[in-house]
């Protein structure tokens, strides 16, 4: 049975750690009295500065293969009756002792364990928790997978279940994490326990019908008060037949209509992201107390596309996927967690992806994700290995589902349910049949438990998944890296009819500036000579194993075809070479900026446009887990890059999309997601080469709720003028950007601007050469 509610507040534990060889076997009772470190606890060993101080990161980096103690120490002014402990997310084999006596086993670092203890004594307890080491924790040879992981070198982790972040050897930043990474909590156990919250959105003839499903446990017949915003809700406890008494509550929040912002719950670039306080009583004692939402998120599957509607209307999805903000310590600081989750919103994100290489969401990622009007897709933990058809392994991810999928009871937000990244990417690339893809972990366990425990969410296979194969691009939802990894043009963005791009344009992004300066304080910049090819600044940068190449190259490939473009037609890299010969490392690294900025701007352009299929996009990724050029839209220490600071232009609820379609010239559409219309003044305006403005034009625009209006730039302008070269009647440009301003009665002032020519690379100071004088006789 999932437990929603864990009941009173947990007695104080203060944890100490100490490693031990995988020999050693000392044990509660038996083990040296020196040599404990303070731990901090949730979170793995990297998170106490005491434990980094006394053993070091590269000791940290090899923690599976130590053996580690966790010892708590408790002390109880008075009894304890009802005892309950709460041990979540233990990594990774563990044997878990009370006062010298073992009540729990767990191999499965993504359980949350809830153990009954009976009464404890007033006076000293000790909890004790052995982490052993992978070594010592075998885990079976046979039967052999069908294909191996590119992504990890150590083939066991296919039947370990713990993050594979940390294990990663292409990804520098992250330790593995070793300890208790959620709550520890002792507490009395509550007389009652929610079991059970769903909320629930159908179509009525008039809008909606919102529904509440509570379901209550008590061991005896106590009275129950629940109440939602205040308002009193009525029902009583049953005698059931397993003894215990059961109120099972179902409430009609009522009849609203589709935009009604006072019940439903939207993602913040579509409406308001409304959440409201559930409060059950029992007996006098408070159970639960926490925010609950409704919504209704449906997938759009025809032509075996992909897309996603919430309360019924089509919502453009422009997401992050989600990477710790703590790489090292594995804690979940809710203050951190809401600064970037702000970052995201203010650029008009509004999905983040939780994949299948780290941990689940957390309450803090829920609630905060909730509040913020963000839908969430949750990968589960599974990531390009062949997941075991042994039955103990399927029982124990079943296990885990439940937990984790429970968690999520009563919240409007999760949008997707997935069964893991590159899951089945994997063997189609390797050529495997259909039938040598079929896993019961993807096809069978989780849907079912999706449709059991989650009804609201859609349920993805894997990501990328659908099509004739997986990694169809047109089809289902898919890992695009036409313009990214495979060095496509960016045209292909447009050219290439993506349906859902569920990773896409992942490139090394250096921090701006003034986090370079923080960084090179803090000691973590690398001299300039030392950012090249096999530094630790570079290797910041992701890679895939057994490649040549890193991001880095990826995006200096976009800043060189982007700078080489129309600097001449014969050989345009040699001369970008010698435009850009002379520049400073930091002047490439702002090259390399704005290039990544343009080329997701342009691309997002394209997806949101009614010009293209696409239903969305989620970017890799959302932080970059070490210093340097990591894929993160956010840095190392927090800062938004140049990136997310430029996508609000393209991604904000009300925006102008400048579209240069080649031949057929620039066209502007507007896009409205609001609920209401818009309209307002829209001023254009072409720019020569010294960047003034020599065409004008102003017009009335209004765009529908929910909707797209388009205008001709070219016209609106007085007519064809070539703006983006593409004809070249010309010998050379004649416009370097177009410019638009619209001044609305709802959304304030909207503006765009579209570059038409390559960023102007300084011209570097070549030395006057000294030149000897002549003579003559």
């Amino acid at each position: 049975m999932t437990v929603l509610a864990a009941g009173a507040d947990p007695v104080e534990i203060r944890w100490q750690v100490r490693r031990f060889d995988p020999g050693e076997q000392p044990g509660p009772g038996s083990w040296p009295q020196d040599g404990w470190v303070a731990a901090v606890v949730p979170g793995s060993l990297a998170a106490s500065a005491a434990v980094v101080e006394a053993y070091g990161v590269p000791a940290l980096a090899e923690a599976d293969h130590s053996t580690w103690w966790l010892r708590g120490n408790v002390i109880l002014d008075q009894p304890l009756p009802r005892a309950r402990l709460v041990l979540d997310r233990i990594a990774t084999h563990a044997d878990v002792y009370l006062d010298g006596q073992r009540i729990l086993r767990s191999d499965n670092a993504f359980r949350r364990h809830v153990i009954d203890l009976g009464a404890l004594t007033a006076g000293p307890h000790e909890i004790a928790v052995r982490i052993a080491s992978f070594g010592e924790t075998p885990v079976p040879r046979k039967p052999r997978p069908r294909w191996r992981s590119s992504l990890l070198p150590d083939p066991s982790l296919r039947w370990r279940r713990t993050p594979l972040l940390g294990r990663i050897p292409t990804w520098e930043g992250v330790l593995p994490p070793v300890g208790i990474l959620g709550e520890a909590g002792l507490r009395a156990r509550p007389r009652a326990e929610v079991v059970s919250i769903r909320t629930q959105v159908e179509p009525a003839p008039d809008g909606w019908t919102a529904r509440l499903a509570l379901h209550v446990r008590a061991a005896e017949p106590l009275p129950v008060e629940v109440t939602l915003d205040g308002e009193r809700l009525t029902a009583e406890p049953t005698l059931e037949d397993d003894g215990a008494w059961h109120l099972r509550l179902s409430h009609d929040v009522g009849v609203v209509s589709g935009d009604d912002g006072a019940t439903l719950w939207w993602p913040h670039t579509h409406g308001l992201p409304r959440l409201r306080r559930l409060h059950v009583r029992v007996g006098g004692e408070t159970v639960l107390d926490r925010r609950i939402g409704f919504s209704h998120i449906r997938a759009r599957r025809e032509d075996d596309r992909f897309a996603i509607a919430v309360n019924g209307v089509d919502v453009f999805v422009r997401g992050v996927v989600w990477a710790t903000t703590d790489p090292l310590g594995w804690t979940s600081d809710p203050a951190e967690v809401a600064r970037d989750l702000d970052a995201l919103v203010a650029a008009g994100i509004n999905l983040v992806r939780i994949p299948g290489t780290g941990t689940y969401a957390d309450q803090v990622l829920r609630e905060l994700a909730a509040e913020r009007g963000l839908l969430v897709w949750q990968d589960a933990m599974l990531a390009t290995f062949d997941p075991p058809e042994d039955e103990a392994w399927l029982a124990e991810l079943e296990a885990e589902l439940r937990d984790q999928l429970g968690a999520w009871g009563g919240w409007p937000h999760l949008a997707v349910v997935c069964g893991g990244t590159e899951t089945e990417q994997q063997p189609t690339l390797m050529g495997l049949p259909p039938e040598r893809r079929r896993m019961t972990a993807l096809h069978d366990l989780l849907p079912r438990l999706a449709d059991e425990l989650v009804p609201g969410a859609i349920h993805v296979t894997s990501s990328p998944s659908g099509g004739p194969r997986p990694v169809s691009i047109e089809h289902g939802v898919s890992h695009y890296f036409g313009v990214g990894a495979y060095l496509r043009p960016l045209e292909d963005a447009r050219t290439a009819r993506v349906s859902f791009a569920s990773e896409a344009l992942a490139f090394a992004i250096p921090p701006d500036p003034s986090t370079m300066a923080e960084l090179d304080d803090l000691g973590l910049l690398q001299a300039p000579d030392d950012r090249g090819r096999g530094s630790a600044w570079r290797r910041a940068a992701p890679h895939d194993r057994g490649t040549s190449w890193d991001f880095v190259d990826v995006t200096d490939h976009y800043v060189r075809a982007w700078i080489g473009r129309d600097l001449g037609d014969t050989d345009a890299d040699t001369d970008m070479d010698a435009a850009t010969r002379g520049l400073t490392v930091e002047g490439w690294e702002d090259l390399q900026r704005r290039t990544v900025a343009r080329v997701m701007t342009e691309s997002f352009a394209w997806w949101r446009s009614s010009l293209t299929p696409t239903g969305g996009a989620i970017v890799l990724a959302h932080r970059d887990l070490a210093p340097g050029p990591g894929w993160g839209l956010i840095d190392v220490i927090g800062a938004p890059k140049a990136p997310l600071l430029a996508l609000p232009e393209v991604l904000a609820p009300v925006a102008l999309l400048l579209l240069d379609r080649g031949l057929d010239g620039v066209l502007l559409e507007a896009v409205n997601d609001t609920g209401r219309p818009v309209r307002g003044t829209l001023r254009l305006e072409a720019l020569d080469l010294e960047g003034d403005a020599v065409l004008d034009a102003e017009l009335e625009l209004a765009v529908p709720a929910r909707g797209h209006a388009q205008v001709e730039v070219e016209e609106a302008l007085g007519g064809f003028r070539d703006l983006g070269w593409a004809w070249r009647f010309a010998s050379a440009p004649a416009y370097s950007a177009v410019r638009a301003r619209w001044v609305t009665d709802g959304a304030g002032e909207v503006r765009a601007t579209r570059p038409l020519l390559p960023p102007t690379i300084p011209t570097p100071t070549i030395p006057t050469p000294v030149v000897a004088p002549t003579t003559t006789d």
